[in-house]
């Protein structure tokens, strides 16, 4: 009789494990439209175009978005505080954490954060194209999207995965002009030192 309880308990634990898996894999929010598969966030630069993939669920589509902040000073600054209820999302959900949320502004952009000031921006829209293009608002280098959804009653829905969120990173343009400013800046310093 034990063995069959713990039996039935351990395969409950699994099922809750896997549903919440696949809850954050049934959307992506990819930069091109024809989707996406990357092991970390997506790096974008310059565009404001982005496209919402996988089952459309006809519920209202959101934007998480995170504004990296280099101090403990942002709104999403403690590990043991989840990313909605800083947004005032119920749900349930525990992904992300801001731990991952870190590591990944790392892996994408390669800066070092302590935190975010994360809000949510309401697209006005529900899901129900796939893929479902969307604008992107303007934010500082940095700043991290993910998108999802709530249902009628504004319960958490689908949440992307870190595979199939994008992060604001500079355009090459603009970091060949920053490289020219430099190269430019070097030999201006080296000519007034031959002058001098």
């Amino acid at each position: 009789m034990k063995q069959t309880l713990w039996r039935g308990m351990a395969l409950l634990a699994v099922c809750l494990i896997a549903g919440a898996l696949a809850k954050a894999d049934d959307i992506h929010l990819c930069d091109v439209s024809t989707g996406c598969s990357s092991g970390s966030v997506i790096s974008i630069g310059g565009t404001t175009t982005a496209f919402v993939s996988g089952n459309a669920t006809g519920q209202e589509l959101f934007l998480a978005i995170l504004a990296p902040v280099s101090d403990t000073s942002g709104n999403w600054n403690s590990n043991g505080t989840t990313l909605w209820s800083v947004l005032g999302v119920s749900g349930g959900s525990t992904f992300p954490n801001l731990n991952s949320a870190i590591s990944q502004e790392l892996i994408g952009t390669g800066m070092s954060v302590m935190s975010f000031n994360a809000s949510s921006l309401d697209l006005g829209t529900l899901w129900t194209t796939n893929p479902q293009g969307i604008t992107l608002p303007n934010g500082p280098i940095g700043t991290i999207y993910m998108a999802f959804t709530e249902d009628s009653n504004g319960q958490l829905g689908l949440v992307t995965p870190w595979s199939s969120s994008l992060v604001n990173t500079p355009e090459p343009s603009s970091l060949l002009l920053l490289g020219a400013g430099l190269l430019g800046l070097f030999g201006g310093r080296k000519a007034m030192k031959e002058k001098a």
